[in-house]
């Protein structure tokens, strides 16, 4: 055996070198196939990878063209809309402010009126009591009956002036109340009539009803100062829109197209929640321009009370209420409290209530003409 490998080794020395070159070129040949494969591999990806973007642009540039046209007509419209507020601001707050002037020069002529009226008031009173002094003096012959009933005449006069001229009923309450004092102390049963009818004006004026307007007007005047600190309705805040980060794959590549669209979109629009009433942020010039609104039908209602129109309270009232709850914050406490103060102030009639014809004053005029042709 031995003897057979000498001769083969003798026979082919060449043989190990052979198969050794033969494994060498294989190991050689196996990574080349692998590396080719590889790099078929990555072309075709950056080809695909190329065509995915070429789309993408062709699809995204128009889109992207009008989009920006779409953003220059709209801060042009931005422009023309502050434009056109600026005007329209500008303009009205001229015509309030000329209302505003003319309301106050109407309710200083009411103001003037009123002193007027109640200093000729006062002058007619003192004419009066001047007039019970000289009838007073030339009676000083005349018995304490003919006093008394002169001084009750005075009374139920100066009764029917404070409830027709003043629109005291109280006063004219307390006048015919002193009257009737009167005329129990002389206890005559002549002016049995008299008294009576003494008695059915105070059942009449007892049924009238009772309308303190100052009070009124002072409680408009404390809502017109409190007014101009009501908050007003905010805007509410962006709606932050988060956008999901793409992953790196390529398989993924909608998700990653869609990512930066979003994106894009975000940086261009920004969206919030629309408020009914309020599309847009007031500016420190409309804010004032509303409170000054606000102000201006309390106003008119304070008017409308001291002169007794009872439409136009109700309406300012109204009109009060309607941009209280379109431009203030109703969640507010001062916003609540003024409401349901509005609501209280419209529910009193301002209107003058029908004022009863006092008959105590004729039936004594009656008595007393009665008197005198009996004594002549």
């Amino acid at each position: 055996m031995s003897e057979q490998a000498d001769k083969t080794v003798a026979e082919d020395p060449a043989a190990p070198l052979a198969q050794l070159k033969k494994r060498i070129a294989e190991q050689a040949e196996r990574p080349a196939a692998g590396g080719r494969g590889l790099a078929w591999l990555a072309l075709c990806c950056s080809l695909l990878l190329a065509a995915a973007l070429a789309v993408a642009g062709y699809w995204l540039w128009p889109q992207w063209q009008q989009m920006q046209q779409q953003q220059q007509q709209l801060q042009q419209a931005q422009q023309s809309v502050n434009r056109q507020s600026a005007e329209l601001l500008s303009s009205s707050q001229s015509q309030l402010q000329q209302s505003l002037s003319a309301q106050q020069q109407n309710f200083s002529a009411i103001e003037q009126q009123l002193r007027t009226q109640q200093q000729r008031q006062q002058e007619q009173l003192q004419q009066q009591m001047q007039a019970v002094r000289e009838l007073v003096q030339q009676s000083d012959g005349a018995p304490p009956r003919h006093w008394a009933l002169a001084e009750i005449q005075f009374l139920l006069k100066r009764a029917n002036y404070s409830l027709w001229l003043n629109q005291d009923s109280n006063s004219a309450r307390l006048l015919l109340n002193m009257a009737q004092q009167q005329l129990a102390e002389l206890d005559d049963a002549s002016l049995i009539t008299v008294r009576q009818a003494i008695e059915a004006d105070l059942t009449a004026l007892a049924e009238l009803k009772q309308l303190d307007l100052t009070a009124v007007y002072v409680q408009l005047a404390q809502m017109r100062k409190s007014s101009m600190a009501l908050p007003l309705k905010q805007q509410e805040a962006t709606l932050k829109i988060t956008v999901a980060a793409p992953q790196g794959e390529l398989k993924n590549w909608r998700s990653t197209l869609k990512y930066y669209w979003d994106s894009s979109l975000q940086q261009l629009f920004a969206a919030r929640v629309a408020v009914p009433e309020d599309y847009f942020n007031l500016t420190a010039e409309q804010q004032l321009m509303v409170r000054i609104a606000l102000n201006q039908q309390l106003l008119l209602a304070q008017q409308a009370a001291l002169s007794a129109e009872s439409e136009v309270y109700r309406s300012a009232l109204q009109q009060a209420s309607d941009q209280l709850q379109r431009h203030f914050q109703a969640t507010e406490a001062a916003v609540q409290q003024l409401s349901a103060q509005l609501l209280v102030l419209a529910a009193i009639d301002v209107a003058t209530p029908q004022r009863p014809a006092l008959q105590s004053g004729p039936q004594l005029q009656s008595y007393l003409q009665s008197l005198a042709e009996t004594a002549l």
